[in-house]
């Protein structure tokens, strides 16, 4: 069985207002500096994607740009669960407990996406704040709304099978 880490309700907290309140270019040159600023290491950089350790493991972030404008930082916070009923129901969970942990910070969503994969979103005027339960882990974006809005007209266009 795998050793199941993840942020502590306080910690995830701070790194959701933090991003959420995060001004910077999103230009994807300057990704390096500001995965530094949050003690992140870099493990890859590519044309459109940077790679950094969050604490959880290698490449557990990442800032993904399209045409070199980043348009999501994306965070795991929490290690890798079991592919079992019990490393589901703790991604699950952790995942309810950090929506509530920041529901009384920062207010109620913008949006609930329920399904296998339920995600949470926070939105704001240029950028969005997602909380998402993945197969075996929790991950947090701060996406711009632009990015965002190609994201999910993707996902559209896959649960229609066009992609």
């Amino acid at each position: 069985m795998r050793e199941w880490r993840a942020l502590t309700d306080s910690e995830f907290v701070e790194l959701a207002t933090r991003l959420r309140s995060l001004d910077w270019s999103w230009n994807l040159d300057d990704a390096p500096p500001l995965i530094a600023d949050f003690g992140w290491t870099i493990n890859n950089t590519l044309s459109q994607l940077v790679k950094f350790d969050t604490g959880f493991g290698r490449s557990t972030g990442g800032v993904s740009s399209l045409g070199g404008r980043a348009a999501d930082i994306s965070v795991q916070v929490t290690t890798y669960a079991g592919r079992d009923a019990e490393g589901r129901a703790r991604v699950l969970d952790t995942f309810a407990g950090y929506t509530a942990a920041l529901i009384g910070a920062i207010g109620e969503p913008t949006a609930r996406l329920p399904g296998e994969y339920p995600e949470i979103r926070w939105a704001g005027a240029q950028t969005t704040l997602r909380l998402q339960a993945l197969s075996s882990s929790v991950t947090l974006h701060l996406m711009t709304n632009e990015g965002l809005a190609r994201h999910d007209r993707i996902v559209r266009l896959q649960e229609q099978g066009m992609m």
